[in-house]
């Protein structure tokens, strides 16, 4: 049995489709076509159900998948580990995460890394959670730095303190100027600007958002927020916030997005409103490369 075969059998099934996958194998349709006809008849089995819009997997098809993910596991970490004897610790590692998380959790780590491992290259990929998952699943990345809640029937996951949120506001807006923080009660009526996350197309969609808890927190003080705008993009918020449009809501966590900014950050009290806990995370039983392996130590410590 050939090698490759195997290998584009596992994209087809992961795509879903054979015209997806014979581009991501850069390869035209009808040589993959064939391909898979050749191993069904060399197994003299059929693997998948043809039909106008997708493939689906037959009970053998189910099997041999399961098998193939393990052969090219292992095949790519004997290349790796090969790789690693020759020249030293290498590789790129890929991760994912939400803009709120990165600016805190990764730049003291990543430079710790690097400095260690200097071999080591870097992919980043910005999302919201689900985007993040979305990328887990299809192994673009192999980290991710998310929010939970997350799946576990799907993810591992390192947890970490939840965080308050806080309060942005340009300087004309401030509120209570004597203090460092506010209560929740003085934004009623204020213009608010909401984190919102979608919901994806990963196998995990919820749909969760900051107002969420600021909804639920302003309603046992018997006011509902003004809300004035909800956005996925951090970076949207900040930047209308120095505008003076609005005040924006944000994870404590996310004031290192942008150093150096004239942007007041007052933390909100009366209640404190909690953010949801961070997390690093993967795909459950599925091959982790050494470099993302001793970079997830980092988080375990």
């Amino acid at each position: 049995m050939e090698f490759r075969r195997i290998r584009y059998f596992a994209t087809i099934v992961e795509e879903g489709n054979i015209s997806l996958a014979a581009k991501k194998l850069n390869m035209a349709q009808p040589p993959l076509s064939q391909q898979l006809k050749l191993l069904e008849e060399e197994l003299n089995m059929k693997l998948l159900e043809r039909n106008t819009r997708n493939l689906t997997l037959t009970e053998e098809g189910k099997v041999f998948y399961e098998k193939s993910l393990e052969i090219l596991e292992v095949v790519e970490r004997t290349k790796q580990r090969m790789k690693e004897i020759s020249e030293g610790i290498s590789g790129t590692l890929n991760i994912g995460m939400i803009p709120s998380l990165g600016a805190e959790l990764l730049p003291e780590k990543i430079k710790d890394f690097y400095h260690r491992y200097p071999k080591v290259k870097f992919q980043i990929w910005e999302g919201d959670p689900n985007r993040i998952m979305e990328l887990l699943e299809k192994r673009v990345i192999e980290i991710g730095i998310v929010r939970l809640p997350i799946d576990y029937e799907l993810f591992e996951a390192i947890s970490f303190p939840e965080e308050p949120f806080v309060a942005v506001m340009s300087k004309s807006m401030e509120i209570n100027q004597e203090s460092q923080s506010i209560n929740l009660v003085e934004l009623k009526d204020k213009p608010l600007m909401l984190l919102r996350r979608h919901k994806g197309t990963s196998s995990y969609t919820e749909s969760i958002y900051v107002g969420d808890t600021l909804k639920k927190a302003c309603a046992n003080l018997g006011f509902e927020p003004n809300i004035m705008c909800e956005s996925s993009d951090l970076m949207t918020l900040l930047t209308w916030a120095s505008y003076d449009i609005g005040i924006a809501i944000i994870p404590k966590s996310a004031e290192k997005t942008i150093p150096n900014s004239s942007l007041l950050f007052k933390q909100i009290t009366n209640p404190v409103v909690m953010a949801r806990p961070p997390a690093v995370i993967w795909l459950k039983g599925r091959y982790l490369s050494t470099v993302a392996k001793l970079f997830k130590q980092y988080f375990e410590h």
